[in-house]
C-alpha cells in the first residue's frame, strides 16, 4: 500500500499533526497542506485492549495519554519544514471514562467492544420509544452506545457512579490531561447515541433514564471550536505546537471517510476491514432517517450517515480457517473465482458470524447457509460467503439511496480488499455502480489531519488520494444480485 507521503524538502506549510487512537495503538504523523505525510514523521505506540469472558473490553486511559505524548515527541523531533497550526485527533468510536472532580479517571476507558451492558439495553428498551429515539439521535439502542453503559455503571458500580463528576469520551479525557481543558467534538458526542442529531443537545429522556445530569456530560464542540494550545501544559512540553489549535476529538468513522477522500456530499466511503461500513457526509436535512442507518451530527451543517456490519474481513478469515482455503489467500485464484459470472448454484450465505448490525440490528443472529449440496466445493463456499458480504453492503446501500440519493462516486479502502482485490467485481455488480479502490495507508489518521487542515488552511483543497483500480458493474449481474437479495433477506429473517 503506497504511503502517500511527500519528502520534507517538497512539503509546504502550514503543517498539521494527525493523531489516531485505534484498537491496536496510538499513531501520530505530521502532514503538509496537501494532506500528505511528511517524510517519515510518523510513529506508533502499540497497545491492546484488556478483555475477559464477561464481555469486558477496556484500556487504561492514562496509558493512552502517555502514548500520545510519546508519539508527539517522536514526530516533532528536529527541524520541521514549516509551522504546525493545528492538531487533529480521532479515536475508536463510543468510548467512556468516568472522571472525578479532580480530573482523574475512576475507571478504565470502556471501549465500543465492551458488551457487559447487554441487560441494560433490554431495560432501557422497555422504558423508551426506540423508533422515536432513533429518529432523534440517529442511533440505535445498542451495547456499543453510552446510555446502556451509564446504566450498567449505575447498577453494578454505584460507589464509582456516585463519585463521578464527568463522563468523558477517551479523546475528551486526553485533551483534559494534555491541555487542562476537555474537548469533545460534536462527531464524537454523536457517537454516544445521546445527542439530538438536529440540535446537538443531549436528549433529556436518555439522561433521565440513566440517572445522569446534563452537566456531567461534555459539551459538544464543532470543528470550528478548536482550542488554542498556547499557554497549556502541552505547549510548555512541545513549543513547536505553541501556535497551533487542538481540534475537538472525532470518531474513527468520520476520520476514515475524510482520509480516503469521501469528502463531498455525493461520495460514499466504504470500509472493508474486519468489519465493514458505508458512510456519507450529507449537508441536507434527512426528513425521515431509514431504520437501518445511523446519522451522527458533525456540525451545524454536516451529518455522517451510514451503517455497518460486524462481519466483512472476518468472513474471509472464517473461509480460510474453516473451509480448508489456503491460509495464504494468494495461493487461491480469486481473480478467476470472483470475476466469473454469478450462477444460481452458488451457495447462499448470510454471513452474520458475529450477529447482525445494519440494517435490522439483530445482535443474536448467526450465519446461515443454503443451497449447499454434496458437490459444493470450498471455492464455491468462498464465493457464496463473499457474495453474502456484497449483499450485506447492498441492503445498506438501498437505505443510503433512500436517505441521500444515488452516489456520484464510491471510494473504498480496507485490508480485506487489499488481500482479495478481485472481490470488488462482486461488490460493484451487487451495488450496480463503479467503485474506486483507493490507496492510502493509515487513512484514519490522515482523516484527523484533513479535519485539522480545515482550521489551519480553510478552503484549501487537499491532494487527491491515488486510485489503485476502478471496477465497473455488469448490468446483467446487478439484476441477478437484486433477485438474490430477496432470498437473502428471507434467510436472514431465520438467522
Amino acid at each position: 500500500m503506497p504511503r502517500f507521503n511527500i519528502p520534507a524538502e517538497d512539503a509546504q506549510g502550514p503543517l498539521v499533526v494527525g493523531i489516531d487512537i485505534g484498537s491496536g495503538g496510538t499513531r501520530a504523523a505530521v502532514y503538509d497542506v496537501s494532506g500528505r505525510e511528511i517524510g517519515k514523521r510518523t510513529h506508533k505506540e502499540a497497545h491492546t485492549f484488556t478483555v475477559a469472558d464477561d464481555g469486558t473490553s477496556t484500556i487504561d486511559a492514562d496509558l493512552v495519554v502517555a502514548e500520545i505524548r510519546a508519539a508527539l515527541a517522536a514526530v516533532l523531533e528536529g527541524s520541521l519544514p514549516g509551522e504546525v497550526l493545528a492538531v487533529g485527533i480521532d479515536t475508536f468510536a463510543s468510548s467512556l471514562v468516568a472522571v472525578d472532580a479532580a480530573g482523574n479517571a475512576l475507571t478504565p476507558c470502556i471501549t465500543y467492544a465492551d458488551t457487559r451492558c447487554h441487560a441494560q439495553v433490554g431495560t432501557l428498551a422497555e422504558q423508551l420509544d426506540l423508533d422515536a429515539l432513533h429518529e432523534r439521535t440517529g442511533a440505535r439502542l445498542h451495547s456499543s452506545y453510552t446510555a446502556p453503559r451509564l446504566t450498567w455503571l449505575r447498577d453494578t458500580q454505584p460507589e464509582i457512579f456516585a463519585r463521578t463528576a464527568r463522563f468523558m469520551a477517551l479523546g475528551e479525557y486526553a485533551a483534559l490531561k494534555l491541555l487542562g481543558t476537555p474537548a469533545l467534538g460534536t462527531a464524537s458526542a454523536a457517537w454516544s447515541g445521546m445527542i439530538d442529531r438536529r440540535t446537538g443537545e443531549y436528549v433529556l429522556e436518555l439522561l433521565a433514564a440513566t440517572g445522569v445530569d446534563a452537566d456531567m456530560m461534555g459539551t459538544a464542540l464543532d470543528p470550528s471550536d478548536a482550542l488554542p494550545i498556547a499557554g497549556t501544559p502541552l505547549a510548555a512540553e512541545f513549543p513547536q505546537l505553541a501556535g497551533a489549535v487542538w481540534m475537538p476529538v472525532i470518531g474513527d468513522g468520520l476520520a476514515a471517510n475524510m482520509g480516503i477522500g469521501a469528502l463531498g456530499t455525493g461520495t460514499w466511503g466504504i470500509s472493508t476491514a474486519t468489519s465493514g461500513a458505508i458512510r456519507q457526509l450529507l449537508d441536507t436535512e434527512i426528513a425521515a432517517l431509514p431504520s437501518g442507518l445511523w446519522a451522527y451530527r458533525v456540525d451545524a451543517r454536516r451529518t455522517l450517515v451510514g451503517s455497518a456490519m460486524s462481519d466483512c474481513g472476518r468472513v474471509l478469515d472464517w473461509a480460510r480457517f474453516q473451509l480448508g482455503i489456503p491460509e495464504d489467500i494468494s495461493e487461491t485464484d480469486t481473480e478467476t473465482l470472483f470475476s466469473a459470472p454469478p450462477t444460481a448454484g452458488t451457495p447462499l450465505v448470510v454471513p452474520f458470524f458475529s450477529g447482525e448490525r445494519g440494517t435490522k440490528w439483530r445482535g443474536s443472529s448467526r450465519a446461515l447457509m443454503a443451497n449447499v449440496g454434496a458437490s459444493t466445493t470450498a471455492q464455491d463456499m468462498l464465493r457464496g460467503a463473499m457474495e453474502g458480504v456484497a449483499l450485506s453492503f447492498l441492503r445498506i446501500a438501498d437505505q443510503m439511496r433512500e436517505a441521500g440519493g444515488e452516489p456520484e462516486r464510491i471510494v473504498l479502502s480496507g485490508g480485506m480488499t487489499e488481500a482479495i482485490p478481485a472481490w470488488l467485481h462482486l461488490l460493484s455488480d451487487a451495488l450496480g455502480a463503479p467503485i474506486d479502490h483507493v490507496a492510502v495507508s493509515r487513512s484514519t489518521m490522515r482523516g484527523s489531519a484533513v479535519m485539522a487542515l480545515e482550521a489551519a488552511a480553510p478552503g484549501q483543497a487537499v491532494a487527491e488520494v491515488p486510485v489503485l483500480r476502478r471496477v465497473e458493474p455488469v448490468a446483467a449481474h446487478t439484476e441477478h444480485y437484486r433477485e438474490r437479495l430477496d432470498r437473502f433477506e428471507k434467510l436472514a429473517d431465520l438467522a
